[in-house]
């Protein structure tokens, strides 16, 4: 007994030191937020960042029974401890393609009248990572919903000469086209109005003043002729890239967004000409097509882009990393119950067995091996060891640890030829960390065009994708597939998609 004691002393120690060490490898920490350094101005999780402030949902009956009537001093209407933006004369635009509504549906579902007045709440603005630049400090993002609409440029400032159309408003250059970015009034609001009613002084300080080469009049990295904006639009490469995910705010929708098949397919404005029509007009975006285009003074939807200072976000972890510290922190706790049983209950059991061994015969009938006090000891011991392996392997279990399955990661999967090497121009899956995803019927790279996808969830070794409704599919559909090797493939009915990195 006095051998299994010190045994059990020594291996204490040795338990503690090895649950240290194998936090430290896992990374497990207390804490489930991490904050930036100095100073955090805006919020992030995953590949989504809560940036800025803007008017976006209509405001409830409960909330129109308590809204000021007289607005403050910044022009916001407030309700309880929320502030509301006015909007009088509101002006849907009738749809005039095949819908189910003849205006887009506000988020609640109800239908916008013509005409009426709304309040609409400021609430923080989503976007999504496009660009995460750590060594230059730098994230490039993208509004997740399309926030506002305006013209290019107004009809006043706009005059024809000929087949082509110039933009005449005060202080333009002579000649200047009506579809150009570094002249249109778009870019003057979106840099002084949008700008100031997004965001504050304080979170201005957080964004980065960009050289803005994708432009329709200037194309070359020029230092003559770059333009430097805070906020911009996007030109097609810009938004195949970010996926065509979004749908319009309740505020965009008065504003006059223009729709096609149904909310989730609005046309936006995108820093791209399309020659053929000439210069009094610029391209739309609109799901899977790229060929819309509109009249340099027609009211459409407006999705920015900015670039904003990495070490400014407040980092939330996302619902996969929660899951994998527990998982982690489970593992861990399981090894450690896992040696604390062994040490208690296998030393006694060998030395108890070794000492019974050595009784003469006549002293072993009817005596039981153990004594009393080690009995307990023993039975604590096992129940730690077996919870301990419990512990180890449930994670494993859950995490998709079986034959050929895995922890699936976000990232680009394409579809294997023979289940080879990646390759371009096959169908693609992009899963972002935040439970979503993106699908491509053509990936190209760089230029891929990612639908607006759905959302996806990992259990065992399966992973389910619940796709979006389109116009094809109004209800949307569900979809599972096997997850193979560790995690870097999936696959069912002979497709295998595998990730690209």
């Amino acid at each position: 007994m006095k051998k299994a004691r010190k045994y059990f002393l020594f291996v204490i120690p040795f338990v503690l030191a090895l649950a240290f060490t194998l936090s430290g490898i896992a990374g497990i920490t207390t804490a489930t937020v991490a904050y930036a350094a100095d100073k955090t101005t805006y919020t992030r999780q995953g590949d989504t960042v809560w940036f800025g402030y803007y008017p976006q949902t209509k405001a409830t009956d409960e909330e129109l029974s308590k809204m000021s009537a007289t607005a403050d001093e910044n022009g916001y209407f407030t309700s309880g401890k929320d502030k509301f933006v006015k909007v009088t004369s509101a002006n849907p635009q009738f749809h005039l393609e095949t819908a189910d509504t003849d205006y887009i549906p506000f988020d609640d579902d109800s239908q916008p009248v013509v005409g009426a007045t709304y309040y609409f709440k400021m609430e923080p603005i989503e976007w999504k990572v496009m660009v995460d630049d750590a060594d230059n400090n730098a994230v490039k993002l993208v509004s997740k919903r399309y926030l506002d609409t305006h013209f290019w440029l107004s009809a006043d400032n706009v005059q024809e000469s000929g087949p082509s159309k110039y933009n005449v408003a005060e202080g333009v250059p002579a000649n200047t086209s009506a579809s150009s970015w570094r002249y249109s009034e778009i870019r003057a609001w979106l840099n002084d109005g949008f700008l100031n009613a997004a965001f504050s002084a304080n979170e201005q300080k957080s964004l980065y003043v960009f050289a803005n080469v994708n432009t329709i009049d200037y194309r070359k990295d020029d230092p003559d002729t770059v333009v430097n904006d805070y906020v911009a639009v996007g030109d097609r490469s810009d938004y195949d890239a970010a996926g065509d995910d979004g749908r319009p705010t309740d505020y965009a929708i008065v504003k006059g967004a223009t729709w096609c098949y149904n909310k989730d397919h609005i046309y936006y404005w995108v820093n791209s000409l399309y020659s053929t029509f000439g210069s009094g007009y610029v391209r739309l975006y609109r799901h899977d097509e790229h060929e819309k285009v509109a009249s340099v003074d027609s009211v459409e939807a407006v999705r920015p882009i900015i670039y904003v200072k990495r070490g400014d976000a407040k980092i939330l972890a996302t619902a996969t990393q929660k899951e994998e510290k527990q998982a982690n922190l489970l593992l861990i706790f399981g090894i450690i119950a896992a040696v604390l049983g062994a040490a208690a209950a296998v030393p006694i059991m060998v030395i108890t067995s070794a000492r019974y061994k050595k009784l003469p015969a006549e002293q072993k009938k009817g005596k039981f091996p153990y004594k009393k006090h080690e009995v307990p000891l023993i039975a604590c011991g096992l129940v730690l060891l077996i919870g301990g392996l419990l512990m180890i392997f449930l994670p494993i279990a859950i995490n998709g640890g079986g034959i050929g399955g895995g922890k699936l990661q976000p990232g680009i999967y394409v579809q294997q030829g023979s289940y080879g090497g990646g390759q371009q121009g096959s169908t693609a899956f992009r899963l972002n960390a935040d439970g979503t995803y993106n699908h491509a019927g053509y990936y190209d790279g760089n230029s891929t065009v990612w639908d607006n996808g759905g959302t996806w969830s990992q259990s065992g070794s399966t992973v389910t994708f619940v796709a979006k409704g389109n116009p094809m599919t109004p209800a949307g559909y569900t979809v599972t597939a096997t997850i193979y090797d560790g995690g870097s493939s999936f696959g069912s009915g002979g497709e295998r998609f595998k990730r690209t990195g």
